[in-house]
């Protein structure tokens, strides 16, 4: 057995995703609002698939959600759990957070086709990304938090 708490480290790092999923739709939609209205990158993540089917407003904000909290909460455990484990000082975690979502944002970016929104959601898009590397940062655990205590030895009688 390792000296880290494993489960724990990957729940937090679910939860600090899964909150952070939340505040990324959010800026999102608020940082796009006065250009392609609040819903415009909830249609962009909601047309994501093979056959591309447009939904009602209701019907992609459902999708979106459960596509970012999916995506959240799987990067923010990924993190956690892979990388969260080795760092021992809060400002490493702090700093590596959001250079890895700003990483897996790049990379996820040009599959859903970012590229054909205006340069403005772009940035706000990217924006609200750091805002979840950040949110991240802050709420995984670092090592010395993780340490399992050591299982006190009976005497024996």
């Amino acid at each position: 057995m390792t000296e880290i708490n494993g489960l724990r480290l990957a729940y937090r790092g679910l939860v600090a995703g899964l909150a952070g999923g939340y505040v990324w739709l959010a800026v999102a939609m608020l940082m796009s609002w006065p250009i392609t209205g609040p819903l415009g990158p909830v249609q962009l993540l909601a047309s994501v698939g093979p056959d591309r089917v447009a939904l009602a407003p209701g019907g992609s904000f459902l999708l979106a959600l459960v596509l970012v909290e999916l995506g959240a909460g799987a990067m923010g455990m990924a993190f956690a759990y892979f990388l969260g484990r080795y760092f021992t000082v809060r400002s490493t975690v702090e700093a590596a957070a959001p250079c890895f979502a700003l990483l897996a944002w790049f990379a996820v970016s040009e599959r859903i086709g970012v590229s054909r929104l205006p340069l403005a959601v772009q940035v706000g898009l990217a924006f609200a990304t750091l805002l979840y590397g950040i949110l991240l940062g802050a709420a995984v655990p670092t090592r010395p938090e993780l340490l399992r205590s050591p299982t006190p030895v009976r005497p024996i009688a």
